[in-house]
């Protein structure tokens, strides 16, 4: 049950990282950073996540970078296991690549609701393992142009466990984390 209630806090958190990102594309000056952002939106200087970062970043840069930092959030968060390494490094690699006291800042912030946030990451000084997305997903649509199964006539084993969609009412039988539903 515990993970239902990590993978919330996660979704609240980027809901806030998607809310400053529309806040810091409707900037109307090109020279503003978060620092003005922050003046201008009480509700961004609310959050500790926020502060975390570089009050001298310009907004644009920001939005740019906080963008590629959680695109991969909402799939990783639906999958049945969570990669809880991707999730950390991805926001890492993409905000506070070049600012060690700032990333430890930020995860003290998500820690207070997602205590294994930021746990077990190969130093800033190996190589990130989040610029993987971009490689797996390449190599994931080589390997489904290469490929020549055909689909219809595959049949996976069947899980007796495992709810179908077509054996009851509810549009999503059961997420992957509230088993038993």
């Amino acid at each position: 049950m515990k993970d239902a209630f990590e993978r919330r806090a996660l979704l609240l958190h980027l809901g806030d990282a998607l809310q400053a990102i529309a806040a810091a594309l409707a900037t109307s000056a090109a020279h503003d950073t978060l620092r003005d952002l922050r003046n201008a939106d009480a509700s961004l200087a609310a959050h500790a996540w926020f502060a975390a970062i570089s009050r001298d970043m310009k907004a644009a840069d920001f939005a740019k970078r906080a963008s590629a930092a959680f695109a991969a959030w909402p799939a990783l968060l639906l999958e049945e296991q969570v990669d809880y390494t991707r999730l950390a490094l991805a926001v890492r690699s993409h905000l506070f690549a070049e600012d060690p006291s700032g990333w430890r800042s930020y995860v003290e912030a998500i820690k207070r609701e997602v205590e294994w946030f930021g746990d077990a990451l190969p130093s800033a000084n190996e190589p990130a393992q989040a610029d993987e997305t971009a490689g797996d997903a390449q190599a994931s649509d080589e390997a489904i142009a290469n490929d020549t199964t055909d689909v219809e006539r595959v049949e996976e084993p069947r899980d007796p466990q495992r709810e179908s969609v077509e054996s009851n009412d509810r549009l999503y039988p059961s997420w992957p984390w509230k088993p038993g539903i």
